[in-house]
């Protein structure tokens, strides 16, 4: 897809020592990093939803989809995955930033698009049997969260299913050893403070009732406590936390960098200061530290 791409959206800007997509920092759409780093992150984050969610691609019951849309597709490893798991699935994954994927399946086509820009008509309605959106919250205006499900409704075939992940922002302790002094509490409180005026970092507490709003039916959540550090006894959340140490860890500065520095008039100097110490609070098991993580899904009237 890159090599038809208008070049203001592959345009990049550095900021301390970070590279962001160029266009979406100048409109404030999606202001986290698209360099290396990052991609590398997203690609483990989704290598651990996937041992999550037990190797379940989507959790309505769909035998076989024929047509699926992905909101916010990053690097695309959920989109390659369905391509490769339903190869005569037609996939359309859209996202700000397009991804130079190394192999892209026949069946999956990558396109561009702000998820603040109304998506109807420019995609035909009820054309998708499951419409996916995950993660998608550090990009979203938060006066465009109802507007953006019912857009994604509309997408939906009747009968279909919308199915949104997000995660609350909020590092906490399954025993209760994290209070109001520690880095890991702090960098939560700040990250809310930085982003809340025009994003809404607690939107996976409340995506069912969104959905419901959004006319559809059937709607269910799933609640997960995403273990950090290899605390749990359970093998499979052990391998899970141990993983999400190393995503948790670099999403501390992933998030925090941009907002920190341009809204709460931090240095790098003090968001790496507190990175580190909330990097170091977050290896040590005895604190049982999680991140709260929401699926909801739902159905479209037939």
């Amino acid at each position: 897809m890159t090599d038809s791409v208008p070049q203001e959206y592959k345009d990049t800007v550095d900021i301390h020592d970070r590279m962001f997509q160029k266009i979406s920092v100048d409109r404030r759409i999606y202001c986290v990093p698209v360099d290396e780093e990052e991609e590398e992150r997203l690609i483990l984050q989704n290598q651990i939803m996937h041992y999550l969610f037990e190797e379940k691609l989507y959790f309505p019951d769909i035998p076989y989809p024929d047509k699926v849309l992905e909101c916010g597709y990053g690097r695309a490893s959920w989109a390659v995955q369905m391509a490769q798991t339903y190869e005569d699935c037609e996939i359309t994954a859209i996202d700000i930033y397009p991804a130079d994927l190394p192999d892209e399946p026949d069946n999956l086509e990558c396109e561009l698009w702000d998820l603040n820009e109304p998506l109807v008509p420019t995609y035909e309605r009820n054309q998708f049997d499951l419409v996916h959106s995950h993660f998608v919250a550090p990009g979203i205006k938060k006066e465009r969260w109802r507007e953006y499900l019912k857009d994604l409704v509309r997408l939906t075939k009747k009968g279909g299913w919308v199915q949104v992940a997000e995660f609350y922002y909020t590092i906490q302790s399954d025993n209760g050893l994290l209070g109001e002094d520690d880095a890991l509490y702090k960098w939560g409180v700040n990250y809310r403070a930085a982003v809340q005026h025009d994003r809404d970092p607690r939107v996976g507490n409340y995506i069912d009732q969104l959905l419901r709003d959004a006319g559809l039916l059937q709607v269910q959540i799933r609640h997960f406590r995403l273990p950090i550090g290899g605390w749990p006894e359970d093998p499979r959340q052990k391998w899970i936390g141990e993983q999400n140490l190393t995503n948790v860890n670099q999403m501390l500065d992933s998030l925090a960098l941009y907002p920190f520095t341009q809204r709460l008039g931090w240095t790098p100097a003090q968001v790496k200061e507190l990175t580190n110490q909330a990097r170091a609070e977050a290896a040590e098991t005895r604190r049982k530290l999680y991140i709260p993580l929401s699926v909801a899904w739902g159905r479209k009237r037939p």
